[in-house]
């Protein structure tokens, strides 16, 4: 039976206590707090780190919804001293007006964006109306909502955890728990549909819990890290977040988790990403040299003339015209098919590489442009036999043999420059559908997986988790949610495995030793004869 089968022990309230207030003093959560204290009036009763250390603490006990007044039941089972250990003074009163007013004034620094504010006076250019630039030595420091809330993620992995250089990202919908109503218009001229202001209608599709519907709320577009192919597994745990008004502005929200993150090279979507222009997602992500492993859109999936006479663009990928008519239209795998199904349609999908273009050399960043050769050029490994380029019939027939006809142009023997521009948005590094396509994407399953663990297993995001309105509220207890999530798999991954947690070894933690539970299967109960 699978390690993953085996049930890890809880952490303690002392582990859990430590790891919260590990993440609520990380930099991130330090500025955010320091820009959130008021310079004048009568401090506070309870520290806005222990505020914040309370909110994850919450998050880490699997709660089953994420509000204030959750979070002060479970600070209130806690010790005295171990409240002083998550940052609240011993004799004080846990109350919901002090602990939410903390994490108001958290949210009110979060929707202003700025962590540290100028130390002079802007001035303005009188012809222009723009402001000039700061001083050398100005500490402003901005941040927006996506970079916050990724960075506050990012502080829930320590550094001793070992993050892959491949991120898979997905989106899921989160409900609002306020009722839709009829439009209504505020001041502003602007429209909403519940108490919940920034709530915006969306879809979902089917699902065997739910038909394919309208929802209003938001969609959070969740990162996690994925393996090499073939690899050992690694534990399941969020990499960033970004959260929109229903669904939309999904190639902003995509770049925004990317540039959050630490630096990585391959990124791995589906068709609810690819969709975008090619200047909104495919062009911005080969400037930050990441490699796209993504699904392709029905409306990508077709047969195009290539950029020079005996070329072809087939699936995103550009073909010597001498591709067999037998293999420009194939069907794809679907997911009711068993492995082996899947990989005889794969084989048909597989033929098309002799006939591919491929690259000759590094992309040309001053030029935009990048060469490729076709599978014939003379001086290079032949991968198809074609009578333009006697060379190549001279090699065995165990490759294949074009139908070409001699004299009359096509794209075997040809080298071509491509611009980077020229279908952009639908061309990827393995061809879609190919074998090796399918070993980099269906890693994408892991972040499937993520998103269902906290919908449906360990967690319930779903309608009424979340109880405060707006995005950046939503936003922040998401984050705060995702970051306990990290906290306790982790844990459990790594003990179930008899490894040392990376937490453990950053908080120089003496090692768990507890006994694990084993893992049983239930059997079935034989009938009873009837009589």
């Amino acid at each position: 039976m699978s390690s993953d089968a085996t049930p890890a022990n809880p952490m303690t309230d002392e582990q859990r206590i430590a790891r919260a207030v590990a993440v609520a003093t990380s930099e991130i959560a330090v500025k955010l707090c320091a820009a959130a204290e008021r310079r004048t009036g009568r401090p506070r009763l309870i520290p806005l780190a222990g505020v914040l250390a309370a909110y994850i603490f919450h998050a880490t006990g699997e709660p089953h919804t994420m509000t204030t007044s959750g979070v002060c039941r479970s600070v209130k089972k806690l010790k005295p001293r171990q409240r002083a250990a998550l940052g609240i003074p011993k004799r004080m009163q846990v109350r919901y007006k002090r602990m939410h007013s903390g994490w108001r004034a958290i949210l009110r620094v979060v929707e202003h964006g700025v962590l540290v504010e100028h130390h002079h006076e802007l001035k303005v250019d009188p012809d222009t109306g723009e402001a000039l630039p700061c001083p050398e030595g100005c500490p402003f420091e901005q941040v927006g909502l996506d970079e916050l809330t990724t960075m506050l993620i990012q502080a829930s992995l320590p550094p001793e955890f070992d993050r892959p250089p491949a991120v898979a990202i997905d989106g899921t919908d989160i409900e609002s728990h306020t009722r839709p109503h009829k439009k209504h218009v505020d001041a502003e001229g602007r429209a909403f549909w519940s108490a919940d202001p920034d709530a915006r209608w969306g879809h979902r599709t089917a699902t065997d819990r739910r038909p394919t519907e309208h929802f209003l709320g938001y969609e959070a577009h969740l990162a996690t890290y994925a393996p090499h192919g073939g690899s050992e597994p690694i534990p399941q745990v969020v990499a960033g977040l970004a959260l929109r008004p229903g669904i939309r502005d999904r190639a902003r929200a995509c770049l925004n988790i990317v540039d959050a993150l630490p630096p990585f090279t391959d990124l791995l979507v589906d068709r609810g990403y690819t969709t975008a222009k090619g200047n909104q997602l495919a062009g911005p992500l080969r400037d930050r040299g990441i490699t796209v492993t993504m699904d392709l859109h029905k409306t990508q999936r077709v047969v195009r003339p290539g950029p020079e006479a005996g070329t072809v663009w087939v699936d995103g990928s550009l073909y010597s015209s001498a591709l067999p008519e037998t293999h420009r239209t194939l069907e794809a795998p679907t997911a009711g098919m068993s492995a082996a199904e899947k990989a005889r349609r794969r084989e048909a999908f597989d033929a098309r590489e002799p006939y591919r273009f491929v690259p000759h050399a590094k992309r040309d960043t001053t030029r935009g442009t990048q060469r490729f050769r076709g599978p014939a050029v003379d001086g290079h490994p032949f991968k198809v036999r074609c009578p333009n380029t006697p060379a190549s019939m001279r090699m065995p027939h165990t490759i294949p043999t074009t139908t070409c006809v001699p004299g009359e142009p096509c794209g075997c023997g040809k080298t071509i420059t491509i611009h980077d521009s020229l279908l952009e948005r639908d061309r990827q590094h393995h061809p879609w559908q190919s074998t090796r396509w399918a070993l980099s994407f269906n890693r994408r399953t892991l972040v499937e997986g993520l998103i269902g663990a906290n919908r449906y297993q360990r967690l319930s995001v779903n309608r009424g988790f979340f109880r405060q309105t707006g995005l950046v509220a939503t936003a922040l207890l998401m984050a705060v949610t995702l970051g306990g999530h990290n906290l306790v798999s982790l844990h459990a991954w790594h003990t179930r495995r008899g490894r040392p947690e990376p937490w453990q070894v950053h908080l120089g933690e003496p090692v768990d030793d507890r006994p694990l539970d084993k893992a049983t299967r239930t059997r079935g109960r034989r009938r009873r004869p009837t009589d």
